[in-house]
């Protein structure tokens, strides 16, 4: 009987924390408003404020790049009637890294229509960019300046609840960080990748601006061209009104005081007490994976904890340090982002972005196999986690199914940079056997070629959800080197076997991938001519499959374990273990400023900003404009 209670304790412990877990994931309480109410008023700020002038800190460039000076802006233009000019300086910028052609003419149509051409309330919402619905999950309020749409567009999904649960998610709400929302108007122009534009310029739009910079842009979509560089004239036009108007009376409302007293709050220093700690996710080389609650504000991150006597008994401080540099400097929609790095005693602390989906090996060993389109999509979705890496000067060498995380709405992201190396070439073992590239098992020099080989050993698993070289761990370095795949025509269509014939060639200088174009080559296979890749970096793509929001998409506790902290014991801590640490420490500004919007959106909830308009503050049309032009402009902005 006594065998029996620790099993039954364990199971009573994990559906407590399962249900603590759901229950903070779902946001039943939603972001703390403490984070707010512990702020200091605007006028025990001054010295801090002129600390800020002093450093050049105060001026639009800055604030209006900044999620909370975007953020307040933006509210202040609400009250001004104006604020969709914010929203489309903000998506232009977003148009511009576009790289491919077809992606940006499709976005230039939707950002033409929706602040260039005729000005439609009955089609389009004040505060409404084009982006934001497949950026962000709504959230269970909405904003001061986003009132959401009724209905959705329609999501290929292998199940009904899928489906459900998706369309009730884009009836709600979410408004932040520098994106939007497509309606469903905008769905069926994506799905023409060549549709015939209709263009025309209305009699007013929502940006105010008219004349020969908003006929240059129609003359060129409507010709098919969308150089980079298209709104540049009506964007300048914007941001001249931006900054020489508006920015002047900003700094004179009660909003840039909510600046000042929220920029206060990044000087606070972190320390682990600011985090409570969850269910444990998974478990790493040097301790757990846990899920975590930022207290002052509410927001849910993964915590990778790394115990410092393993750390030092492994001689891998070295490697830890590394892989904080690395995550330190990603900023990217496709690889795990560090938010901050805290230490205490005995432990190490990395706070990452909370994936909520689970891994790619978890779902595959309850899916036997994806099919060809889900398999492309999460493929894809790495390619560019590797694309950013590699332009980043990183060598990942951990490609595998582990590795690769998908948040709640089902959108991929590469995790865990232990094993990343900062070179154009190296040498030296690392990886996961029956993923490593032929070279680095024969201990030659390499180079981010290794990374295309994992990935078709990653893909292939997608289709198959069998590994290419066996299954026996000690054969698979050799079965690598020996052994070509075999490709059942149940798994595998010919223009997949031709990729994954490509990316898992034994020379690596064959490989495909290899050369001055290399990702590029790989995006251009048959195999992914379904995958429009602009518009899956715009976030215009939807995930074919979404998790489960009432699942914990984790092993269960029993089966991830516990530390083995006991043999680390009569380690001790060195001072010169310790001064290797001593940049340890990180803090993401853009994780905390982005953390505080969301606070202030439930903070503002229900109160409507035009109450605060000036009652002359109302838009004017173009031939009202016209009668105050300088003769010597070509157009006006109100």
């Amino acid at each position: 009987r006594f065998d029996e209670l620790p099993p039954m304790y364990d199971e009573i412990i994990e559906i407590a924390e399962n249900r603590a877990y759901l229950s903070a994931v779902k946001q039943e309480a939603g972001p703390n408003l403490q984070l707010l109410k512990n702020m200091k008023q605007y006028e025990e700020l001054r010295e801090f404020e002129e600390r800020l002038k002093a450093t050049n800190q105060i001026n639009f460039d800055t604030i209006f790049h900044e999620p909370t000076g975007f953020y307040l802006i933006k509210c202040f233009l609400t009250a001004d009637y104006s604020v969709d000019k914010a929203v489309f300086v903000a998506d232009v910028e977003l148009f511009c890294k576009i790289k491919d052609h077809s992606a940006r003419r499709k976005v230039a149509k939707l950002i033409y229509d929706r602040f260039v051409g005729e000005d439609d309330p009955d089609i389009f919402t004040p505060g409404e960019s084009v982006f934001d619905q497949h950026k962000r999950r709504p959230k269970p309020h909405s904003s001061n300046y986003y009132r959401p749409k009724q209905g959705s567009h329609s999501i290929n999904q292998n199940n009904n609840n899928n489906q459900e649960r998706k369309q009730q998610e884009h009836s709600g709400s979410g408004v932040g960080d520098r994106g939007s929302r497509l309606s469903s108007r905008t769905k069926s122009e994506r799905e023409s990748s060549q549709s015939n534009l209709s263009l025309h310029i209305g009699t007013t739009n929502c940006i105010g601006v008219y004349g020969k910079s908003v006929r240059q842009v129609k003359e060129l979509l409507s010709s098919g061209k969308a150089p980079p560089d298209l709104f540049s004239g009506v964007v300048q036009d914007v941001l001249d009104d931006l900054r020489m108007d508006v920015f002047p009376r900003f700094k004179k409302s009660s909003f840039y005081k909510r600046y000042v007293r929220t920029k206060s709050l990044e000087s606070t220093a972190i320390a682990i007490t600011d985090f409570s700690q969850m269910r444990t996710l998974g478990r790493g080389a040097f301790g757990s994976v846990n899920a975590c609650i930022k207290k002052n504000s509410g927001k849910l991150y993964a915590m990778k904890c790394l115990n410092k006597k393993h750390v030092l008994a492994a001689d891998q401080v070295n490697a830890v340090m590394e892989e904080r540099n690395h995550l330190s400097r990603i900023n990217s929609d496709f690889v795990v982002c560090l938010k901050y790095a805290v230490q205490d005693k005995d432990t190490l602390y990395l706070v990452l972005d909370l994936m909520q989906g689970g891994d790619l090996k978890y779902h595959l060993n309850r899916d036997e196999f994806f099919d060809e389109e889900r398999s492309r999509f999460y493929a894809a979705k790495i390619l560019l986690g590797l694309q950013h890496l590699h332009e980043l000067g990183i060598i990942y060498r951990d490609v595998k199914l582990e590795n690769m995380l998908l948040d709640e709405r089902g959108h991929t992201k590469i995790s865990d940079l232990g094993l990343s190396v900062r070179a154009q070439s190296t040498k030296g073992y690392a990886g996961t056997p029956g993923y490593t590239a032929p070279e680095v098992i024969r201990g030659e020099h390499y180079d981010k070629t290794a990374d295309f080989f994992s990935l078709g050993v990653l893909i292939y698993r997608f289709l198959s959800g069998k590994k290419p070289f066996g299954f026996k761990q000690d054969d698979l370095d050799t079965n690598v080197l020996k052994l070509d795949p075999e490709y059942s025509e149940k798994y595998f269509s010919p223009d997949a076997i031709t990729l994954l014939k490509g990316l898992m060639t034994k020379n690596a200088s064959k490989r495909l991938g290899y050369g001055p174009t290399g990702i590029e080559d790989i995006k251009n296979a048959r195999w992914f001519k379904p995958m429009d890749f602009g518009l899956l970096e715009a976030g215009y793509i939807d995930p074919p499959w979404i998790p489960n929001a009432d699942e914990v998409h984790a092993d269960s506790l029993r089966h991830i374990g516990h530390p083995h902290t006991d043999k680390y014991k009569k380690v001790k801590i060195t001072e010169e273990f310790n001064k290797q640490l001593a940049n340890f420490a990180f803090q993401s500004t853009v994780a905390l400023q982005r953390e505080i919007v969301e606070v202030m959106e439930k903070s503002d909830e229900g109160i409507e900003f035009r109450k605060f308009a000036p009652k002359t503050a109302q838009r004017q049309s173009p031939e009202a404009a016209q009668n105050r032009k300088p003769p010597n402009q070509c157009c006006q902005i109100l």
